[in-house]
């Protein structure tokens, strides 16, 4: 690692150039991670020198949702177009059922028969009470025999059982098609939040599969900077530090102030700098927040990150 004779924080191999331009021209105002960067809009920062630059890429935050089908099947339905953009669930997508929705028929008049039935059966127990109580009283008067009293009772009784028998059976129908009407809501694809389609992996007539995604969306988050700190400047980004962005190919353009959100305990490699001469740098994640949101970028952009005290 090489460190310059005219400042205490070292600067990176990869960086080395950088940090003597950016050195060089200390009495400037607002030095960032290119020879090449103008200041920086943030005119409280226009006279700090940055202790730390650092490449970086716009993310949405918690990442992008790939979505896949709960089961495995045709395509019948596509609902939504790339570029669209959806609501809390709405319907994306949707999978050949004609099996189901078979057995979900049949199951539904099962279900309506079972609860005529019992209707039925239920319908006939205030009558056979009404006629039990008159013989009860007529037999008590002596006008009836006790015999009549039994096969009355035995009536109702076997009506009871009935009617019974007819409301587990209605109950028994009745779970069936809820599991049925479950199972069906399993070849709906919905969003499970708003978000933009960017992507599309099905068509129509096409085959989808639980553990391949169908499509790809872009949620509506806030969004992110995910920077890779060189191992040089581990010690010098704090959380809550402020700093400056500019986007890597428009760097007239500034970008709202961020703040670093979260850093990264662990050391990785480089998936946006590189030394020539000595490969893949190790890097520390950095994760910043933009304080006012960034209009006109992308997720996906690479930035330059200027952090300062």
């Amino acid at each position: 690692m090489t460190k310059t004779h005219t400042t205490s924080w070292p600067v990176p191999h990869a960086w080395h150039l950088l940090g003597l331009l950016c050195l060089a021209g200390g009495g400037l105002a607002g030095c960032t991670p290119a020879a090449d960067s103008p200041a920086v809009a943030n005119t409280t920062q226009q006279h700090q020198k940055p202790v730390a630059v650092a490449r970086g890429k716009i993310e949405v935050d918690g990442g992008l949702l790939e979505l896949a089908t709960a089961v495995d099947g045709t395509v019948q339905q596509i609902a939504v177009r790339e570029g669209q953009q959806v609501q809390a669930g709405q319907l994306l997508l949707k999978v050949h059922d004609e099996d189901l929705r078979a057995e979900l028929s049949v199951a539904q008049s099962s279900y309506q028969l079972a609860q005529a039935r019992h209707k039925a059966l239920a319908a006939k127990l205030p009558l056979l009470q009404t006629q039990l109580k008159r013989l009860q009283a007529a037999a008590r008067d002596g006008a009836a025999d006790l015999q009549e009293v039994d096969n009355a009772q035995a009536a109702l009784r076997n009506a009871q059982s009935e009617a019974e028998v007819a409301q587990a059976e209605v109950k028994l129908a009745q779970t069936k098609t809820q599991q049925l009407r479950e199972r069906q809501r399993l070849y709906a694809l919905h969003a499970p939040e708003a978000a933009t389609v960017v992507h599309l992996r099905a068509q129509v007539g096409s085959q989808v599969h639980t553990s391949q995604a169908a499509m790809r969306l872009l949620p509506l988050r806030p969004l992110r900077i995910r920077a890779e700190l060189n191992e040089s400047f581990a010690g010098t980004v704090q959380k809550g530090m402020r700093a400056s962005v500019v986007l890597d190919n428009d760097s007239s353009t500034a970008l709202p102030e961020a703040r670093v959100l979260r850093i990264n305990p662990m050391y990785g490699p480089s998936t946006l700098q590189d030394d020539a001469q000595r490969g893949p740098l190790r890097v520390v994640e950095c994760v910043l927040e933009f304080e006012t949101a960034p209009g006109n970028v992308r997720v996906g952009q690479n930035v330059r990150v200027s952090f300062h005290e």
